[in-house]
């Protein structure tokens, strides 16, 4: 909210690079920017992923260069097993699940193997990781809906088929896995090339590159900042151990 004071315009540009999030916290930043700002375009310089697509996804337009990327927007889960912790996508969850329901009914033997398996998930892992993959799809699909294809008889079809796609794990195999502008334009996702305006790119590029090296030369750690110069920047204290989202 600091950073968006004293902004006048009804439109915003809105440059992002991020590895990701929490959705809620996306899903709460989008509400409030939607209350302030009639149109908003996302500038992805390099790369948005996981929350930061998803946060992509509520705009009116995103521009992207030809090094661009945004990424899956499936829900992941951080489980300590035996060996460690280890990040497991909902719908890799949800589908060993039903993987051993169906092995063990066709053979209850079966269940000595997966037993064990299922032991090292938490408690209510399987209800958590069907509501948190039914969120973003939900979430993907009501934004879309109502900002980037606002007035399109195809509308809830597109939101659809590009919903299902950057949430298909089984398709992505990984939730690092890149996902170039020439990819997202064939989904059918609005996006226009940095390299359109020159003077645009050189801008957009000088924003990205500098804030780079703060964080290279600095403990800074987060930073959103305005065209006005109203900043919020969050530092890391040396030798903490940096939190992955």
């Amino acid at each position: 909210m600091e950073t968006v004071y004293g902004l006048r315009s009804k439109e915003l540009m809105f440059i992002i690079h991020s590895p990701g999030g929490q959705i809620e916290a996306t899903q709460s930043i989008i509400e409030y920017l939607r209350q302030k700002f009639d149109r908003i375009t996302v500038v992805v310089p390099d790369a948005a992923m996981s929350a930061a697509t998803l946060f992509a996804l509520a705009s009116d337009e995103v521009i992207m260069g030809k090094h661009s990327n945004l990424g899956p927007i499936d829900p992941q889960f951080v489980v300590t097993m035996p060996y460690g912790q280890v990040s497991i996508s909902a719908q890799s969850i949800l589908e060993e699940f039903e993987r051993a329901k169906e092995e063990v009914k066709k053979d209850r033997d079966s269940l000595l193997v997966w037993a064990p398996k299922i032991q090292q998930y938490p408690p209510a892992i399987l209800e958590e990781a069907r509501n948190a993959l039914e969120l973003t799809k939900k979430l993907g699909r009501e934004w879309l809906v109502k900002y980037m294809f606002k007035g399109d008889a195809d509308a809830e079809k597109k939101a659809e088929r590009i919903v299902n796609y950057l949430s298909d794990h089984k398709e992505l195999k990984s939730h690092a896995t890149p996902i170039s502008r020439d990819k997202l334009k064939e989904l059918g996702l609005k996006i226009t090339d940095l390299e359109n305006d020159q003077n645009l790119q050189d801008l957009i590029l000088s924003v990205y590159h500098i804030t780079r090296i703060t964080f290279q030369l600095t403990t800074a750690h987060k930073i959103v900042e305005n065209s006005n110069g109203r900043a919020f920047i969050k530092l890391v204290l040396a030798g903490t151990p940096e939190k992955k989202a």
